[in-house]
């Protein structure tokens, strides 16, 4: 039997908002379509007090017309899929990544403050499951995800924190621009002395890695009060920036110098890269440290491989934690 919404979202656009509470704009010519028919949910957060605890002494606990609504905190959920160049950036862009160029390709930069916080940018998205379109307000990303393998396509998923989620008649952009996509194949790992940079001065390319798989918590959380209202009031970096990166590795000697056992608690510069034959790209540069090896855990195709997985790290001398950037056709947010 066929499970009802095993794709529960069929379609998603998105546009940054002026300010949070005001949500943006949508139509024929407004809002940024995401690449694909993305798989996505979304949970309303609502919950509510049945009353259970006033009960006026009658046998069944819950008197009708008690219950009461309490809060409400929906989440959006996009699963990983194929990540466009044109689209990933847009999450990046909503806790404080910047752009610069003047032509195609665009860079975007996530660089976020280590000793202070960045400036959320609030979006909204405009969703649809086929049938009814709902209109998610003041989104903001708790958890963004990266992933790649040699079978198929750099993958991205995010999860937004949001305020409403209402239902709406507004309509789709009709423009379709190119998605640009990146072969995961085309992925490379490369360690360095000290924190690197985009350029990879001074990185030593590291051949033997199979695949990695990327979570980053942002940090943001929704705040709520007692200020007369049941949403909340406004959402920022209220907890810490952390990042959990895992991949495998050939089980030949240049693991065993390159991420030797020995190396688990130490700190390593590590620049996970690819550009696309149209001058498109992704970097992800970050200090980490080495929580666990896991050695002749499995095999990749036949060969063994090594598991390693990193937790991110401040770094002292660069003052840099983590560090994403995007070259994309995409000029500015919507």
């Amino acid at each position: 039997m066929a499970t009802y919404g095993a794709k529960a979202l069929t379609r998603i656009a998105t546009a940054s908002q002026s300010a949070f509470g005001t949500a943006a704009s949508f139509g024929t010519a407004t809002g940024e379509i995401l690449f694909n028919e993305t798989v996505g949910s979304i949970d309303l957060g609502v919950t509510v007090d049945l009353g259970e605890t006033t009960s006026v002494g009658k046998r069944t606990a819950i008197q009708a017309g008690r219950p009461t609504i309490t809060g409400k905190a929906p989440v959006l959920t996009i699963a990983e899929g194929p990540a466009s160049l044109r689209t990933l950036p847009l999450v990046l862009d909503a806790i404080g990544a910047s752009t610069s160029g003047t032509a195609s390709p665009y860079t975007w930069t996530w660089s976020p403050t280590q000793g202070d916080v960045d400036t959320l940018v609030f979006y909204s998205f405009l969703v649809t499951d086929g049938v009814q379109k709902y209109l998610v307000k003041d989104a903001a990303p708790t958890e963004v995800t990266f992933s790649a393998d040699a079978t198929g396509l750099l993958q991205m998923g995010a999860t937004f924190a949001a305020t409403t989620v209402e239902s709406s008649a507004a309509a789709f952009a009709t423009a379709l621009p190119a998605q640009p996509m990146m072969a995961g194949r085309l992925m490379k790992l490369s360690t360095d002395t000290n924190f690197p940079d985009k350029a990879g001065s001074g990185a030593t390319d590291y051949t033997s890695v199979m695949n990695f798989s990327m979570t980053v918590t942002t940090g943001v959380g929704m705040i709520t009060a007692l200020d007369g209202s049941l949403t909340a009031a406004t959402a920022a970096l209220t907890g810490v920036l952390d990042a959990t990166l895992t991949f495998t590795v050939a089980s030949n000697a240049a693991a065993g110098t390159t991420f030797p056992i020995t190396d688990i608690a130490t700190q390593k510069y590590l620049r996970l890269f690819g550009t696309t034959t149209d001058n498109y790209g992704v970097w992800i540069l970050g200090s980490w440290e080495i929580e666990n090896i896991v050695v002749l855990s499995a095999d990749n195709e036949g060969v063994v491989v090594n598991e390693v997985t990193c937790r991110l790290a401040y770094d002292t001398t660069s003052g840099k934690s983590l560090e994403v950037v995007i070259d994309s056709p995409l000029a500015t947010a919507p």
